[in-house]
């Protein structure tokens, strides 16, 4: 009787201590918390060695930029690694103990965004979403692109939009007919959550669809065709929000969901991956579908609707590990429109075919197939005769309506037709309401003192902003703009002196003027005479009767004339043909006893080298599209003479500077140079006026911030050989040399100049 009665209560304190055995089980160890900047998002990255559940995550009331992540059964020993670059959404980390086993992280954040939890294998990511705020080419984050790599599906249509609401949550449904790849972002003014679907067409048309859930975080979901083509279709939903707060995103076969809670704080469980499969919507949870009909079966690509004129773009964020798709270089010279006012038709596709059909009875049926409520004007009436295939609704209502001098107005979800007459009318009048409005209302008088700009040019800017009761006054002085405006206005004006009166960067420039000469001179000469004497005073006298006597003479006796070279014994030289120029010189003199034969022989040579280098730097800092100029040098005066007046004028002889810069959006600067080194050459003067010797360069080049690139150069070389020689005499082998002389010249000349532009930060 007593082991019947153990048995069972032993299985029942068994079954009440298994909650607390289960509790009391080993923790998950998480071994990496590491912060990981993006260009769309900040992740923070839990790697451990067990599926990790987050029971809740959420702002904290008294510290609205503080989310706090509760973890349990749950340690970790490493502190979590915050970057120190400023791209982070993070800036501070702290994990506390909330229990034996429970963890606490409390993420400090630089403004408050909406964020999702992600499991995936070994690891748990937190993706807190960056608020776009520039606009820019559109960004595919490195994610993103990889999986785009790997998606071959082909193109995928959205054919329905519809929402499910229970206690807790929210979630939307957008229906497809395969699986897309996601990306999401946010933007602000309102706070929006942008949810972009690559290789997606929508087959409907743009629909938006109102949440009128009071506990719901979201207002309103919006639909629309963000891209056809170039490179790929992307349908976009945006989500419009009361506040940033947690959400999660399903892709499935046939579905996206996105789901949001209805409380400030949530439960995540992320035990399985949320890229699963989801359970479908309870039975208490019924489908709330867009207010129209049901959408055609998905038609042919070239069928689909161009997407609609109003655009949410995130900017381009400058970061290593993202794809921007970009233009090639032949589309940037191609024609483009800046600007066009063009009708865009993106209803449901409808066709139409009707006889003497009444207007009225047209247009309720376009209204009801388009889900809108509908107003007639007492004067509308016609006739509709037509055949329509696959034309957007829209469209067709356009063509009724055109024929019947009819107009309408959309309101809403109310679509009111009225004659194109009493629709104009009504716009002038309310146009000339809000013109008297404008005149009628009182005159705010503000000043605005500006920084960086001149009151003046800025005066100008904004003189066709104004109305005819506005003013706007200069005070130079004090740099001060003081405008007399209505208050709408007066708004306007503001925002473009906000624009307009901004700091303009500056760029520092140096040149770098690099002057290389080299010279090399060889001389060579020779003089050589003689004299000989056959004469009876001597005692050397021919043995012949005639010639007796014999006087050779082979020197030039100078009668008058400095003979060049150097002189010698006899007084000349008979081949004079010495060095053009000479530093050195031998003489020799040979004769006999009695000094009747002479032999003067004179040697002249010249070897001269040399290396020259000439650097002139000159540097200048000038504002941003701003000439700057810089001299340094000599002014030489000039003379003239005219009609007896006297007229002085100095030319440069220096180095110049001139330079405009222009930097780009890349970071480049473009450049218009102007760069002069001129100098005086006093050895040749003319009139006692020195000649100028010009070293020049313009051009306009394009250089990176910090490069440095060359933008001229002139190399010149002169190599010459000169000879002087005695006719025939020079041929002759070996002593041909006595009848020559030779001279040898080379020069060579390099002009290098180098451009640095560095934007000061």
């Amino acid at each position: 009787m007593k082991k019947r009665i153990l048995s069972p209560a032993l299985a029942c304190l068994c079954f009440l201590l298994l909650p607390a055995l289960a509790a009391a089980g080993p923790a998950v160890t998480i071994s990496s918390v590491q912060v990981q900047p993006g260009a769309l998002s900040t992740r923070l990255i839990m790697e451990t060695d067990g599926p990790l559940v987050i029971q809740k995550a959420f702002y904290l009331p008294e510290s609205p930029l503080t989310l706090a992540l509760d973890v349990s059964t749950a340690r970790t020993s490493q502190a979590p690694a915050v970057p120190a670059s400023g791209a982070s959404l993070i800036r501070d980390i702290q994990v506390q103990k909330s229990g034996e086993q429970d963890l606490r992280f409390l993420l400090r954040l630089s403004e408050r965004v909406p964020y999702r939890v992600i499991s995936e294998q070994g690891r748990t990511v937190v993706e807190l979403n960056a608020i776009q705020r520039s606009n820019g080419r559109y960004l595919i984050d490195a994610e993103t692109q990889s999986r785009l790599d790997q998606h071959a599906d082909g193109e995928i249509f959205l054919s329905h939009l519809a929402y499910s609401a229970s206690a807790d949550k929210i979630a939307v449904r957008a229906r497809m007919t395969g699986q897309a790849v996601a990306q999401v972002f946010a933007l602000e003014n309102p706070t929006r959550l942008v949810v972009d679907l690559f290789d997606t067409l929508l087959s409907a048309g743009a629909q938006s669809l109102p949440l009128n859930e009071p506990a719901s975080a979201v207002q309103r979901v919006r639909v629309a065709q963000f891209q056809i083509a170039d490179p790929r279709p992307i349908t976009r939903m945006v989500f419009d929000l009361k506040e940033a707060g947690p959400y999660t995103l399903e892709t499935r076969d046939s579905e996206v969901v996105v789901s949001f809670s209805a409380a400030s704080g949530t439960a995540v469980n992320t035990a399985a991956p949320t890229a699963a499969a989801g359970p479908p919507a309870p039975a208490d949870m019924p489908a709330k579908s867009a207010p129209k009909a049901d959408p055609p079966p998905a038609p042919k690509p070239q069928a689909t609707p161009t997407p609609p004129p109003v655009r949410e773009s995130p900017p381009v964020v400058q970061e290593k590990k993202t794809t921007v798709i970009s233009e090639s270089q032949e589309d940037v010279f191609k024609p483009r429109t800046i600007s066009a006012e063009q009708e865009v038709y993106s209803g449901e596709i409808l066709s139409l075919r009707v006889k003497d059909a009444d207007l009225k009875d047209v247009a309720l049926y376009l209204a009801d197939q388009a889900g809108l409520n509908i107003v007639f004007d007492p004067e509308v009436r016609g006739t509709v005769t037509c055949d329509l295939r696959e034309v957007p609704w829209d469209q067709i209502l356009d063509l009724v309506l055109k024929q019947n001098k009819m107009g309408k107005v959309i309101e809403g979800n109310v679509l009111r037709i009225a004659p194109v007459s009493v629709l104009t009318r009504e716009e002038d009048e309310q146009r000339r309401m809000r013109e008297s409005r404008e005149l009628a209302g009182p005159l705010t008088v503000k000043t605005y003192t500006l920084s960086y700009s001149k009151a003046r040019d800025v005066a100008t800017l904004l003189q066709n902003k104004i109305s005819t009761r506005g003013e706007i006054i200069v005070d130079e002085r004090t740099n001060t703009l003081l405008i007399s405006e209505v208050r709408d206005k007066l708004d306007l004006l503001e925002r473009l002196i906000g624009v307009v009166d901004t700091p303009t960067p500056q760029v520092s420039i140096e040149a770098r003027i690099v002057e290389a000469t080299a010279t090399f001179v060889r001389n060579l000469g020779i003089q050589w005479g003689f004299r000989g004497i056959a004469d009876p005073f001597y005692g050397n006298a021919t043995s012949v009767q005639f010639p007796n006597k014999v006087l050779v003479d082979g020197a030039l006796i100078p009668q008058g004339i400095v003979t060049k070279g150097i002189g010698g014994p006899l007084g000349g030289y008979g081949i004079n043909l010495p060095a053009p120029a000479f530093n050195t010189a031998l003489g020799f003199s040979f004769a006999n006893v009695l000094d009747t034969f002479r032999l003067d022989v004179a040697l002249s040579a010249l070897e001269t080298g040399g290396d020259g280098k000439i650097v002139s730097l000159p540097k200048i800092t000038t504002q941003n599209n701003l000439q700057a100029e810089i001299i340094q040098g000599r002014q030489i005066p000039v003379q003239t003479v005219a009609n007896f007046t006297v007229t002085t004028r100095y030319v440069n002889a220096a180095l110049e500077l001139r330079a405009t810069p222009q930097i780009t959006a890349e970071g480049t600067v473009i450049m218009l140079l102007e760069i002069q080194n001129n100098a005086a050459d006093f050895a040749n003067l003319v009139n006692g006026i020195p000649p100028i010797t010009t070293q020049s360069a313009k051009t306009t080049v394009m250089v990176p911030d910090g490069g440095t690139t060359v933008i001229g150069g002139i190399y010149r070389t002169e190599d010459s050989v000169t000879r002087e020689r005695v006719p025939f005499l020079h041929q002759i082998p070996i002593l041909g040399s006595a009848f020559k002389n030779f001279a040898k010249t080379k020069q060579s000349r390099e002009l290098l100049i180098f451009i640095t532009p560095r934007i000061v930060k």
